[in-house]
């Protein structure tokens, strides 16, 4: 164990070290046993203690150490390669190297392997009866206007077939939630979102909506369609390798926030999309997939809102779903339930 008089002997220590310790002076501890494969004593253990001697918050130690013990259980069943180590090494590489402000490889790497869909799982717990969630995505913007129940979403000339969604924000026991605001995003019907087009000057296909007292909601919009993730990268060719695609069901995503109330984070899907079973972020579930109708009576159109010469395509999609949400201290008491599980 050197002590800080030898760290600063330039006999022993070269100048970047030197420089860096004007600032901090590591604590060094001695190397009192080898570490080796088949022995009492694996570089697993030696990794170990080294952080349990020197991390001084316990909540880092004790991600990292479970961690390390996980990636080290990888290494040793599966028999990890020098080459396959190394073309590892080079994807997250390239990862890291082609991520943007638009495009972050490591979050679509989460995304794909389910890691992101388990996290929100994790950390919003829904307790039987409640809306399932799912991860905003990429595409959210904070700068949809507040509009009242029953507005326009879609700017005219918006790309698609029309749609008027009606919806309910209640709770466990049924009523009709209070004060609740509706998020809204969603691509139009090109699949293509207002932020991925070049001349976009104000929000479109979003808004925040101020659901009635009872919990009610409803607004019109486009019908919106399949797209992909970008698939460009290293993540789109680990897909291509695992056999998958990258394209996304149809969807529309909400947030929907009330005072008291666990804030949902969710998306729907229509039930006539494709690629529903094989989702490449695996937001879809089976609770979250909606029946809709078509609607061809212009009268019908009215009563839903739309005005003489707006509905194209000779019908609206008529969407419906019932919001239900979880109180905070629900959500807290199944954490704590959860909790208690897992160390059992």
């Amino acid at each position: 164990m050197a002590s800080e008089q030898q760290m600063k002997n330039p006999l022993l220590v070269g100048r970047a070290i030197r420089a860096q310790l004007e600032h901090e002076v590591p604590q060094d501890l001695p190397l009192e046993r080898d570490f080796r494969e088949d022995s009492g004593y694996t570089i697993t253990d030696h990794v170990q203690e080294l952080h349990k001697s020197l991390c001084k918050d316990p909540r880092t130690l004790e991600l990292i150490t479970s961690l390390v013990s996980h990636l080290h259980a990888f290494a040793r069943e599966t028999q990890l390669t020098h080459a396959e180590w190394t073309k590892a090494v080079k994807f997250l590489t390239r990862a890291g190297k082609e991520s943007t402000e638009y495009k972050n490889e490591f979050v679509l790497l989460s995304d794909c392997m389910g890691l992101s869909a388990l996290v929100d799982e994790i950390n919003h717990p829904k307790p039987a009866g409640c809306t399932d969630g799912c991860e905003p995505g990429p595409f959210y913007t904070d700068d949809a206007p507040t509009v009242p129940s029953g507005s326009s979403l879609a700017k005219p000339g918006t790309q698609g077939e029309s749609m008027a969604f009606i919806g309910t924000v209640k709770n466990l026991k049924g009523e009709g939630v209070k004060d609740a605001t509706v998020d809204v995003w969603q691509a139009d019907g090109d699949g293509v979102y207002d932020i991925q087009y070049p001349d976009r000057e104000e929000p479109n296909d979003r808004g925040k909506i101020l659901a009635n007292p009872d919990g009610t909601f409803s607004y019109r919009g486009i019908l919106p369609t399949a797209y992909p993730i970008p698939s460009d990268g290293p993540t789109g060719e680990l897909l291509h390798v695992l056999g998958r695609h990258p394209h996304r069901a149809s969807h529309i995503h909400f947030t929907v926030k009330a005072p008291g109330y666990d804030d949902l984070t969710t998306a729907l899907y229509p039930s006539h999309s494709p690629f529903l079973g094989t989702d490449p972020v695996f937001a879809t579930k089976k609770s979250l997939i909606c029946q809709l109708t078509e609607e061809r009576d212009p009268q019908r159109w009215a009563e839903l809102g739309f005005k003489e010469g707006e509905v194209r395509g000779g019908r609206v999609w008529v969407w419906k779903y019932d919001f239900v949400l979880p109180t905070v201290e629900e959500v807290e008491e199944l954490k704590k339930a959860r909790a208690k599980k897992s160390k059992l």
